[in-house]
């Protein structure tokens, strides 16, 4: 979702629960989670004089863009802030974007918990009860700030426990030389393939599940076939990991096993939602799906 929607929604949510304090609890609200539109909503409760607390379960602001690889190129447009009013941003990278986020944060003397995970919310008589790793807090309020990502979405493989498998790919150039596997079919994991590919690995694979890629931007699939086209990295389609050993990685490729030499694996498979967890709180959640059209 763009970064402006986001921060958005985190003024809107802050402007209706600034209505509902009730002055019987510790806090008003309780953020959870330091991305744009967790900071925006701290903002706009520095700015509506709200009792809050903000925590994040990472050791540095910027949710998702966090988890950005290293230099990625970021689309974003103008925004409107509380306290500090518009922020001119257009096509930046990672790094400029959080240093702008650190230096909104600095100047606004708004306060974040860092390294502090939300562990369970439960229903009082006069709001919730926020349980943490490092504390708990009585609020009237909850806002959770933790976007779409979740948990990474784990392969489920003999061998995946092991230092060299990672879920997202951060700076490209600690595996110049290696050979890296890149696992799935999203923009997360073509770009990751692309900027490793670039970066002059000896071999760069991506296995995909499915047999076409769809719902990517068309620019990452054209840099993708590009690489692939120039033998900078070999595409397996229809393919899933069988196990990871410490030099090599199994793939079922159309129900034939495949080893490959491997020093490195890299999994891009989306993230599993709190689903059962927003639902124990009393979240409702419902799931939409789109109609077909046969063309």
């Amino acid at each position: 979702m763009p970064i402006k929607n986001t921060t958005e929604q985190g003024k809107q949510a802050i402007k209706h629960i600034s209505k509902l304090k009730n002055g019987k609890t510790d806090y008003d609200v309780v953020i959870v989670g330091a991305g744009p539109a967790g900071i925006a909503a701290t903002l706009g409760a520095k700015e509506n004089n709200l009792r809050y607390i903000t925590i994040e379960q990472e050791d540095s602001l910027g949710g998702a863009v966090y988890q950005y690889p290293r230099n990625k190129l970021t689309m974003t447009s103008p925004i409107n802030l509380p306290i500090v009013g518009e922020i001119k941003m257009f096509n930046i990278r990672k790094e400029e974007l959080l240093r702008k986020w650190q230096r909104v944060v600095e100047d606004t003397n708004i306060t974040i918990q860092f390294n502090e995970r939300m562990e369970q919310i439960t229903k009082t008589q006069h709001g919730f009860l926020v349980t943490t790793s490092k504390g708990s807090y009585e609020t009237t309020c909850v806002l959770l700030a933790i976007g779409r990502r979740g948990t990474p979405r784990k392969l489920d493989v003999p061998g995946e426990s092991q230092p060299k498998v990672v879920y997202r790919l951060i700076d490209v150039e600690q595996y110049v030389g290696e050979h890296v596997l890149v696992v799935g079919g999203g923009d997360s994991a073509l770009e990751a393939a692309v900027s490793l590919s670039e970066a002059s690995c000896a071999s760069v694979t991506l296995s995909y599940r499915s047999g076409a890629f769809s719902r990517v931007k068309q620019t990452n699939l054209d840099a993708l076939q590009a690489a692939h086209a120039a033998g900078k990295i070999k595409v397996l389609l229809n393919s899933t990991v069988e196990w990871i050993k410490w030099d090599k990685v199994s793939i079922k490729l159309e129900d034939k096993p495949v080893i490959i030499k491997n020093d490195a694996v890299i999994v891009c498979a989306g993230g599993v939602l709190p689903t059962p967890f927003l639902k124990e709180i009393g979240v409702m959640v419902e799931t939409h799906y789109g109609t077909a059209i046969n063309e």
